[in-house]
Formats: C-alpha cells, sequence, structure tokens
C-alpha cells in the first residue's frame, strides 16, 4: 500500500476531515482578517459545503473498501473449506482399499 493509498483508505475519515477542517478554519480566519467577514462569509460557506460533501465521499469510499476486503476474506474462507471438504471426500472415498478395482466407466487398454 502506497502512502496515498494509506491515506485514503487507511487513515479513518474522521482524522482527514479533522485534518481538513483546522486547514478550512485557519483559510477562514486568514480571509477574514484579510477581505473582512461578509467576504469570508462569501467564500467559506460554500467552500465548507464542498468540504462536507468531500468528507461524505471519504467516508463513503473508506465504507467500500473494508467492505471489499471482508468480502475477499470470505471468498477465501469459503475457497480453504471447499479444498478441505474435497480432500476429506477425497480421502474417504480411497480409505476403502476393497475399490480400487472397481470400474470407473473409463477403457484402459
Amino acid at each position: 500500500m502506497n502512502w496515498w493509498e494509506w491515506l485514503i483508505y487507511g487513515a479513518p475519515w474522521w482524522l482527514q476531515a479533522a485534518g481538513g477542517a483546522g486547514l478550512l478554519i485557519g483559510a477562514f480566519v486568514l480571509l477574514v482578517r484579510i477581505f473582512g467577514l461578509k467576504t469570508a462569509l462569501q467564500v467559506g460557506v460554500p467552500a465548507a459545503a464542498i468540504f462536507a460533501a468531500l468528507v461524505y465521499g471519504r467516508r463513503e469510499r473508506q465504507a467500500g473498501w473494508n467492505d471489499a476486503h471482508a468480502k475477499g476474506d470470505r471468498d477465501a474462507d469459503e475457497a480453504v473449506e471447499r479444498a478441505r471438504a474435497a480432500r476429506y471426500d477425497a480421502d474417504r472415498r480411497n480409505a476403502d482399499a476393497g475399490r480400487l478395482r472397481d470400474d470407473d466407466g473409463y477403457r484402459r487398454d
């Protein structure tokens, strides 16, 4: 996993949101000091709405990533169980030495 994949999928979404909110608040304070409250609000409110949408997207993306990993783990466990059952059935079938000469339907001349 690369550092950006860890940042997007590994770091909790709420930690990403807290970092982004800190940057957004810092930018808002800077805008208030430079341009005044009215202009800062005109810029800050849409920026906050966009930020909220991005946070929601990160949250959903991480949920999908976690679901995909859980599905992969379940599929791997199911494949292991199927292989274990097939080995058990083969061992059980081959345990009876009296059936070694049974006809399997194929001609071998």
